[in-house]
């Protein structure tokens, strides 16, 4: 391209100085035509005149004196009566421009041959080619600069392009002086950054599903061991139920994290039990518990309704039994109470707890105590949130994690914590979800 718009503008200045050239040309001929024959009539007139004043003063008519009224190539005759005739030089050759003056007795003829005048003509169109050529080189290397400046961000740009086709989202960075090409510049490093969002936001999400997926298909995983090592047909098929049911969780699983992360909530806000909620997750999570040596327990609270999406606090819930089946020790317990307006979820265990310097970032992505993703908390926490709730850590050592949902029934004073310290084991809690509707996540 840029040898191309050098061509351009080279070609431009060439045909605009060759029409110059040419007019210019033109007008010095007429000019020199012009001033040679202005010449030849007055240096007539001037001779008549001074042959005349010598004939008078009686001075002799010399060659010399004639060739003083001429100059250039012009021939000079003087005729005078009853005297001689005195040219300066020989007839000239080919056309003249002629013009004659008589002054008394002397008739003077001058001519000047049509040569004289072209070679002057020549002359001056040899310098006007020069010129011409001066101002070609000059036009030549202004088109270069500027074809260079011109075309260096066209190249920058579909550099550009080609390493965003490529997964390469850095912004150029660059400007170049030209308002028009500073602003396209400037376009295209604002959608290089909205691109480069969206494509972490993307992974983001991601490495999102990966790790939450990875709690559903744990308990699914328990579940069909068990399946396969049950003993009678229904055992297998309370197993196989319950299977199905982790089934449909999972597949929600992606979409949530996808809605909460793109603030595009799809799934309807409900009235969940809390006392469902907690059920689901133990029946869930128990037999994982259970092949480890461990107990979780789920301790009675108040009758408590949220107003949440379920699936979205059900994989919250999840990923805190999770982590303290993964990070913690002994019995695990999930607790209810209520405190105001809020339903709160506590879950905690009788493990080391949170290790000592990451407490106030233990909800920072990439964050863990141990060799984990540190994905989990983080967004447990965005899906709590998503609902208007929040989740909290209110105890590091021993570990004890706090959602607060909010409830969708009327504060009801002195009611915060009326059951707490009911204990009930994860096998009762695992039948009475069984036995009540809607338990499952099914959806």
């Amino acid at each position: 391209m840029r040898r191309r718009l050098i061509a351009l503008v080279l070609g431009t200045t060439l045909l605009a100085v060759a029409l110059l050239g040419t007019l210019l040309v033109v007008v010095l001929w007429r000019d020199q035509v012009s001033t040679a024959q202005d010449r030849v009539a007055e240096s007539a007139r001037r001779a008549a005149s001074g042959i005349e004043d010598s004939i008078e003063a009686g001075k002799p008519l010399t060659v010399a004196q004639l060739q003083s009224y001429t100059r250039d190539d012009a021939v000079l005759v003087a005729v005078v009566s009853d005297g001689p005739t005195v040219r300066t030089g020989p007839e000239p050759e080919g056309p003249v421009y002629e013009s004659s003056a008589s002054y008394g007795d002397v008739t003077v003829t001058v001519s000047l041959p049509q040569t004289a005048v072209l070679q002057r003509v020549l002359d001056q169109a040899l310098l006007v080619l020069a010129l011409s050529v001066i101002v070609l080189v000059v036009s030549l290397l202004v088109a270069w600069f500027y074809a260079r400046r011109l075309t260096r961000p066209l190249e920058d740009f579909a550099e550009q392009a080609d390493r965003i086709s490529t997964g390469d989202a850095r912004a150029l960075g660059r400007r170049y002086g030209v308002p028009e090409l500073d602003a396209v510049a400037e376009v295209l490093d604002r959608g290089v950054s909205g691109f480069t969002e969206v494509l972490e936001n993307e992974r983001r999400v991601t490495n999102e599903q990966s790790h939450q997926l990875r709690t559903p298909l744990t308990a699914l995983s328990l579940r069909l061991d068990a399946v396969l090592d049950a003993r009678d047909l229904d055992e297998a098929k309370a197993e196989a139920e319950a299977a199905l049911g982790q089934v449909d969780r999972l597949s929600g699983v992606i979409d949530e994290v996808v809605q909460v992360r793109r603030g595009t909530s799809i799934a309807p806000r409900t009235h969940v039990p809390v006392d469902e909620l907690v059920a689901d997750q133990v029946r869930e999570w128990e037999p994982a518990f259970r092949s480890q040596g461990r107990t979780l327990q789920a301790v009675a609270g108040p009758a408590l309704v949220v107003d949440v999406v379920r699936g979205a606090q059900a994989q919250a819930l999840a990923t805190l039994v999770e982590n303290s089946l993964a990070h913690g020790a002994g019995a695990t317990r999930v607790s209810v109470r209520r405190s105001g307006g809020w339903a709160v979820v506590e879950v905690s265990d009788e493990g080391a707890g949170v290790p000592a310097g990451i407490e106030s970032r233990v909800f920072d992505v990439h964050v863990s105590g141990a060799a984990s993703s540190g994905l989990g908390l983080g967004l447990a926490r965005t899906l709590v949130s998503a609902d208007g709730g929040r989740l909290e850590m209110v105890s590091a050592r021993p570990a004890v994690f706090a959602m607060f949902l909010p409830t969708a029934q009327p504060d009801v004073p002195g009611a915060e914590g009326a059951a707490v310290g009911q204990t009930v084991d994860s096998s009762v809690a695992s039948t009475a979800a069984s036995s009540s509707s809607g338990n499952t996540q099914r959806r």
